[in-house]
């Protein structure tokens, strides 16, 4: 079997390409070919144990709504709870998924993370902090990881292009809101974008026809 280091999944194919991304695959030794088929019996461990985790929230929620409504009815805080059990069980098992675009992962992470603060926010009695503090820290957070991956895997960045460009929108967005009267805070408006331009600029300083053809691999066009 197969592997390609651009996208770290396992190709059981003859073909010299990753049909995913087109990068050459690398071959595994006999030795590590044992690694990527699990042991018997691992699913089954891994259902009982995700099912466990789900009783568990399934359980720890319900005790959080009693526990409030018969201690504090006036601020419904069990909202939060439950709001992050979701949060965890749709993201980040998602994030922890072996393969897949690294870059996809942080996109998935700032998207999921900004909307969960922006509900908390409103959970609270909106007052805007998430959308003014922590959802530019999700966005810079989110641009400065793709860099890295970039700087540790420069063979195959054009794989993130596309998702750093998604993330440079989201952080050229910032003054919109801030002008808009949305977002509060200048400064959460200011490094974003500033980041956002840096990155943009990047690409076409130092990109090529890869940008434009990942582009249009990924866009389908």
């Amino acid at each position: 079997m197969k592997h390609c280091r651009a996208c770290d999944v396992d190709v059981a194919t003859p073909a010299v390409l990753c049909p995913l991304c087109g990068t050459p695959l690398a071959g595994l030794a006999d030795a590590d070919c044992a690694a990527v088929y699990p042991p018997a019996g691992s699913r089954k461990e891994y259902n009982f144990v995700k099912r466990l985790l789900l009783l568990l929230s399934v359980v720890g929620a319900a005790v959080c709504i009693v526990v409030n409504l018969l201690v504090m009815p006036s601020f419904w805080w069990w909202t939060i709870v439950v709001t992050a059990l979701v949060y965890a069980w749709a993201v980040v098992p998602h994030a922890m998924r072996r393969g897949g675009n690294a870059a996809g992962k942080v996109l998935m992470q700032v998207v999921a993370g900004s909307a969960l603060a922006v509900l908390v926010d409103f959970e609270t009695g909106y007052r805007g902090w998430g959308v003014s503090f922590v959802v530019p820290a999700f966005i810079c957070a989110g641009i400065v990881a793709v860099v890295v991956l970039v700087m540790c895997n420069r063979t195959n960045w054009a794989g993130y292009v596309l998702y750093q460009a998604v993330l440079a929108v989201f952080g050229l967005a910032m003054p919109v809101l801030y002008f808009t009267g949305l977002a509060h805070s200048l400064l959460g408006a200011v490094v974003p974008s500033i980041l956002a331009v840096a990155t943009l600029a990047g690409m076409a300083v130092f990109g090529d026809r890869t940008i434009k053809n990942e582009f249009r691999r990924r866009l389908h066009f």
